[in-house]
């Protein structure tokens, strides 16, 4: 760029990187990353690979959560000092699922000068392939690793009316649509992984269905799930079309299996509602 040593405030300067497509960068991003005193990064060597690619060289140091409370103080006196600085992630926008908001939150309270490069971010990125509604969304970020816990958000979710993002590694992607079934309902969801790169798989669906689709990869890296909100009104309705497509063909408990195994839908759910719709009749 002709301004590629552009003298900057001293503050923090929170730039977005690509979340595969090194080419996903803007302009402003790659000035202020030219021009900055020092850059802060989770890993300097995921880094250092952006950088090369645009011929940006310059100072890094690690900024993440096991160093947080130790580095923070380091860099707000270095922006007191009259210092530059540049918050970067591995990918996207930082500060999501990351301990930047420490550190902005630091600074507002300081009067500290703080501003952004926008550019991609990976839940908006799934949000806008899922093909689910986008009016209102709830970013939930990774989910617990322990399985009570994990089961305890999901449950904290479950009458949720908006479309919810998850963040999930691979390797607890099929522990995690068995929880969601189980606890959810066989949803409609959104897998989304490699975005906006060569092999970018978005693969949607119920969750019973879903799952058996993946159950055979061998799925790497990190995947963002967009799943359906609450709609309990319309799941009712369709159960109800379902069991009387069956018109007595079997008793109570062996229909309730089936339809279970069907849907995912729990099997005591379904058998009460088979009863229900006897004695209504």
């Amino acid at each position: 760029m002709d301004d590629e040593n552009k003298e900057l405030k001293p503050g923090l300067y929170i730039v977005s990187l690509p979340i595969g497509n090194s080419k996903d960068i803007t302009l402003r991003a790659i000035e202020y990353l030219q021009s900055v005193d020092e850059i802060y990064c989770e890993d300097t060597r995921v880094t250092n690979k952006i950088l090369a690619i645009h011929k940006i060289k310059k100072s890094l140091n690690n900024y993440h959560d096991h160093n947080g409370e130790k580095v923070r103080p380091q860099i707000i006196n270095k922006i007191k000092e009259g210092k530059s600085i540049a918050l970067v992630s591995d990918a996207g926008t930082p500060l999501i699922s990351d301990p930047g908001y420490k550190l902005v939150s630091e600074l507002k309270e300081k009067h500290l000068y703080v501003t952004a490069a926008p550019g991609v971010s990976s839940p908006i990125t799934a949000l806008t392939l899922s093909g689910l509604p986008t009016n209102n969304f709830y970013f939930l970020g990774f989910l617990p690793t322990k399985d009570q816990s994990r089961k305890n958000l999901v449950e904290s979710i479950k009458n949720l009316k908006t479309t919810i993002i998850i963040f999930e590694s691979a390797n607890k992607i099929n522990k995690t649509l068995q929880d969601l079934i189980e606890i959810l309902g066989n949803r409609n969801i959104a897998i989304c992984r490699e975005m906006t790169k060569k092999f970018e798989e978005i693969i949607t669906g119920r969750i019973s269905d879903i799952a058996q689709k993946i159950l055979p990869k061998k799925l790497k890296g990190e995947i963002v799930i967009v799943l359906y909100g609450d709609n309990k009104k319309d799941q009712e309705i369709n159960l109800d079309k379902i069991i009387s497509s069956f018109e007595g063909e079997y008793r109570p408990s062996e229909l309730a299996k089936i339809i279970s195994d069907q849907t995912g839908f729990s099997k005591s759910i379904i058998y009460n509602k088979i009863i229900k719709l006897k004695e209504d009749n």
